[in-house]
C-alpha cells in the first residue's frame, strides 16, 4: 500500500485534534470561540472535511496543552495533509475530489450500481457518454474530458502493485441500458468480461429475476482501509453530488445491505454468462443493422 494522501491525512488529524480536545474536556463552542470562527468549522477540520491552517493549529494545540512530541507529530501531518493529491490537477469539484482521495488510499472498494456500470470498471467512451448525457448536472461540456481523464486515472488502482480489492453488485439494468448504444455497448461489455478476470475484482449481476430487493431508491459504495488507519467510509452520490458517510451505524447497515444484495445477485460465473447473452444480442443487431 502506497503512503497515505492528504485527504487520509486530514482525516487523521481532524481525529487526533477531535481526542485531544475531548480529553481536555473542551466543547466545540470553546474552541470555535478561541479560533475566533463558527462552530461548523472545528466539526469540519475535526470529520477531515476542511484543511487547517499551521496558526489555527497551534491556537487549537495550546488550548487543548498538547505536549512538544505531539506538536511536532501533528504539524508534520498537517504538512503532508496540505499536499496536492494527483485528482487536484482535474479541478474536480469539491465533493468528487473528497471520495477520489479516500478511494486513493482505500484498500477495498464494494459497490452496488442501480443505473450504471461501476466507475472503476467504465470504458473511456463509455465514462463520456454518461457524462455528455448527464449535461450539466454531471458535467458542464468544458469538464467533461477532465472528468473523463480523472476517472481512466482512478482505473489504474485496480493494475497497481498492490492492488485495491474491488467487489460489485451491477443491476442488470446497468447492462442493458448500455445496448441501446450499438459500439459502446459491446465495447463496454467485453471491458466487464476481461475486468471480472483480474484476480482482485469480482463482479456479480443482479438479474431482473431477483425481483424486488432493498436498495431500489438508490446505489452507494464502501471504503475500506489498512488496519489502525480509518474506519469504513460509505459514499452516495446523485445528480448534483455526494456523500461521504462515516456514521458507523449507517456504514454497518449499508455493509449488511450489500452482503444481501450479493448474496441475491448471480455468481460469478453467472454473471459472466449473462454478460455474454448481452454481448451476443449487441453483434447480432449489429450484422442485422
Amino acid at each position: 500500500m502506497p503512503s497515505l494522501g492528504p485527504t487520509m491525512r486530514r482525516k487523521q488529524l481532524g481525529a487526533r485534534l477531535r481526542q485531544l480536545r475531548r480529553d481536555a474536556d473542551v466543547t466545540m463552542e470553546n474552541a470555535a470561540l478561541v479560533l475566533d470562527c463558527a462552530r461548523s468549522r472545528i466539526g469540519h477540520i475535526e470529520n477531515g472535511r476542511n484543511s487547517v491552517r499551521k496558526p489555527e493549529l497551534m491556537v487549537l494545540l495550546d488550548l487543548y496543552g498538547a505536549d512538544d512530541e505531539t506538536r511536532e507529530v501533528l504539524e508534520a501531518l498537517r504538512r503532508e495533509a496540505s499536499k496536492r493529491g494527483w485528482w487536484s490537477t482535474y479541478r474536480l469539484p469539491s465533493w468528487l475530489q473528497s471520495y477520489v482521495g479516500l478511494e486513493t488510499d482505500a484498500t477495498t472498494l464494494r459497490a452496488f450500481e442501480c443505473e450504471l456500470i461501476p466507475g472503476l470498471l467504465q470504458t473511456e467512451a463509455y465514462a463520456r457518454e454518461v457524462h455528455v448525457v448527464g449535461g450539466v448536472h454531471t458535467a458542464p461540456p468544458d469538464e467533461v474530458e477532465r472528468r473523463v481523464a480523472a476517472r481512466m486515472q482512478r482505473q489504474q488502482r485496480l493494475s497497481d502493485p498492490d492492488p485495491l480489492t474491488l467487489s460489485v453488485v451491477v443491476s442488470e439494468a446497468a447492462l442493458r441500458r448500455t445496448l441501446a448504444h450499438g459500439t459502446l455497448a459491446a465495447e463496454q461489455l467485453r471491458h466487464l468480461q476481461s475486468s471480472a478476470q483480474l484476480p482482485n475484482v469480482a463482479l456479480h449481476v443482479l438479474p431482473f429475476g431477483a425481483g424486488l430487493h432493498r436498495s431500489m431508491s438508490g446505489s452507494f459504495t464502501l471504503l475500506s482501509f489498512p488496519p489502525g488507519v480509518s474506519v469504513d467510509i460509505a459514499y452516495q452520490e446523485y445528480a448534483v453530488g455526494g456523500d461521504l458517510i462515516d456514521d458507523q451505524e449507517i456504514v454497518q447497515r449499508l455493509s449488511t445491505l450489500y452482503d444481501e444484495l450479493r448474496d441475491q445477485a448471480l455468481g460469478a460465473d453467472e454473471s459472466l454468462d449473462l454478460i455474454s447473452e448481452l454481448m451476443q444480442q449487441t453483434e447480432g443487431e449489429a450484422s442485422s443493422a
